[in-house]
């Protein structure tokens, strides 16, 4: 599992997921206390990757 503060696009977390998967082993999930909505979520989905987020920034910002 790849845990992550704040998401925006989801490139860090991304970059972490190709260095686990280089090692050999495989990530069972990327999970964000905060997820901004900029994309993260889309990026993770089209690689596979499991993805889940405690909070969105929406819930905070009225969206």
């Amino acid at each position: 599992m790849i845990l992550e503060d704040v998401t925006t696009t989801g490139g860090s977390a991304m970059d972490a997921v190709k260095a686990v998967e280089d090692a050999g082993a495989k990530v069972s999930l990327v999970i964000s206390i905060l997820d901004r909505g900029e994309g993260a979520a889309a990026l993770y989905a089209q690689a596979g990757v499991p993805f889940k987020s405690l909070f969105k920034a929406e819930e905070f910002l009225g969206a």
